[in-house]
């Protein structure tokens, strides 16, 4: 069953609806790019584990300035305490199955983001894990994200739930939480800018209404569609106004204040009424490819093989920790890369041409704020000025954005910060692109913070920048259901090329 499902995605991918001006890439290169942005963000995230909520000071004296051991890459051996003790050698955490979640709400929905559906997953998920991967129910997945699944609208109207949590917490929570699975949004309909900005939009605010998580989430899509499109040094039109203001109002969803109750919906998007029906040859192929570890055998095996990998993972861990070496003087690190022209230019085009998301954004919620002694939440949290967008955006190093800053571990724009930061390094300074894959993910993860969350980010703009192809294998080998989430991959390509357009 498996091999034969294979063979008819493989005739699948030949048969892309989109039209032939949609992108300057082939088909096997989008392909290669959708499989790298997966495959990019699973690696970050697990090798990010290593130092998630560490302070710097803390990674450096477990693991110098690497490399950490991953998969067949020899390095320093993951550090094992209470926080690290929940996952073993390979694993991913709730942060790629977060993005998950909405590659199977996409796959259930033909390509089409659908809020309640992705609500719907994200509520069983919490309760029960991914069952195939043996999962138990999720670890660490965040205040704004745990409110707002407790909010009795949640199920129904997810946007507002999302809303009322925000201003219950003096409109102060821009968390990470949305950012680090919405890349996968740049690929449905990535030749539609108003599609790809919409989707993102529901996303993101079925858990995070802060207009900062709305604009990094956006930023990261339309950077990924464009890079999909493969027309990266093209000039394109400003947005027109009304366009700019459809925008807006999505921002505004969930907001009871402006009789904007309900979720957006997706009435404009194309439909397919065989697709719908579950009896098209492209659902066919997914049932059988998506399936392919729901049996007994193959559940028994994974099992079997999660305790394996954990008693592995701990005794080695635990005992025998080489003591790190630091070289002095040190080596140069990605801050020497310099960045790409291309890369920066189109970077920064994307954060002028959407900061209007910003600058339009008014609520006086923020002129109320107020911080007791030893508040976890710093002022700065607050700025919703566009000057604090670009600082965070263009750091002049990695280390001025203070990823294991206590007070501001997971906000939202320290984590688009360093995603971009390591998106835009010039790549050519390494023997290949794996290579450097590796360097700066390693790089990033020493910063500490919320090391697992800002690796993913960064692993998805990576490793859609260069493609599966040329990540790391030794990393890739690695991941502990690397084989499940290449069957993922096949069935959500199997749905996006072949989704009738407009």
């Amino acid at each position: 069953m498996h091999k034969f499902s294979l063979s008819l995605l493989n005739q699948i991918r030949k048969k892309m609806t989109w039209t032939e001006n949609a992108s300057k890439l082939s088909n096997d290169e989008i392909y290669d790019k959708l499989k790298g942005c997966i495959f990019g963000a699973a690696l970050g995230d697990a090798v990010g584990l290593a130092t998630e909520f560490l302070s710097k000071e803390k990674a450096k004296k477990l693991y110098g300035i690497g490399p950490i051991s991953f998969g067949s890459d020899k390095g320093y051996k993951f550090h094992v305490d209470r926080q690290r003790e929940k996952w073993f050698a390979g694993e991913w955490t709730d942060d790629t199955d977060q993005q998950l979640l909405i590659i199977d709400s996409l796959i259930g929905s033909n390509g089409i983001f659908n809020t309640k559906d992705f609500a719907n997953h994200l509520s069983k998920w919490v309760d029960d894990g991914y069952p195939e991967l043996d999962n138990k129910p999720p670890n660490g997945i965040g205040k704004t994200v745990g409110s707002v699944l407790r909010h009795s609208k949640f199920k129904k109207q997810p946007h507002r739930a999302a809303w009322d949590i925000w201003v219950q917490f003096n409109c102060n929570m821009a968390a990470n939480g949305a950012l680090m699975r919405t890349a996968i949004l740049g690929f449905p309909f990535f030749w539609d800018e108003k599609q790809v900005i919409k989707q993102t939009l529901q996303a993101t605010k079925t858990t995070h209404a802060d207009p900062r998580c709305c604009i990094s989430s956006v930023i990261v899509t339309i950077l990924i569609s464009r890079l999909i499109q493969g027309n990266i040094q093209e000039t394109i039109p400003d947005l027109d106004d009304s366009t700019k203001q459809n925008i807006l109002s999505w921002m505004q969803s969930g907001n009871p204040d402006k009789n904007i109750d309900n979720d957006i919906d997706n009435d404009d998007l194309p439909q397919n009424n065989e697709l719908s029906k579950r009896k098209s040859f492209v659902k066919r192929a997914v049932n059988k490819v998506g399936n392919f570890l729901t049996d007994k055998h193959d559940r028994e095996s994974l099992w079997f093989e999660r305790q394996k990998k954990i008693s592995a993972s701990l005794n080695s861990s635990k005992h025998d920790r080489e003591v790190p070496v630091i070289p002095d003087p040190l080596p140069p690190g990605m801050d020497t890369y310099g960045a790409d022209p291309e890369m920066l230019a189109l970077t920064k085009s994307i954060i002028d041409r959407y900061k209007f998301m910003i600058n339009a954004t008014s609520f006086d919620k923020f002129e109320k704020v107020e911080f007791t002694k030893g508040s976890r939440f710093s002022k700065f949290q607050t700025d919703m000025s566009e000057t604090a967008l670009l600082q965070h955006c263009f750091p002049d190093t990695l280390a001025a954005l203070k990823l294991d800053e206590y007070s501001s571990i997971g906000y939202v724009y320290k984590c688009l910060g360093a995603g971009l930061y390591c998106f835009t390094r010039n790549l050519n300074q390494q023997n290949s692109e794996g290579d450097a894959f590796k360097k700066i993910i390693t790089e990033l993860v020493l910063e500490a913070g919320d090391a697992d969350t800002n690796a993913a980010v960064a692993g998805a703009l990576l490793g859609t920048r260069i493609g599966y192809n040329k990540l790391p294998k030794e990393w890739v080998e690695g991941l502990l259901f690397k084989d499940w989430l290449e069957k993922r991959t096949d069935s959500l390509w199997a749905i996006l090329s072949n989704k009738e357009q407009k």
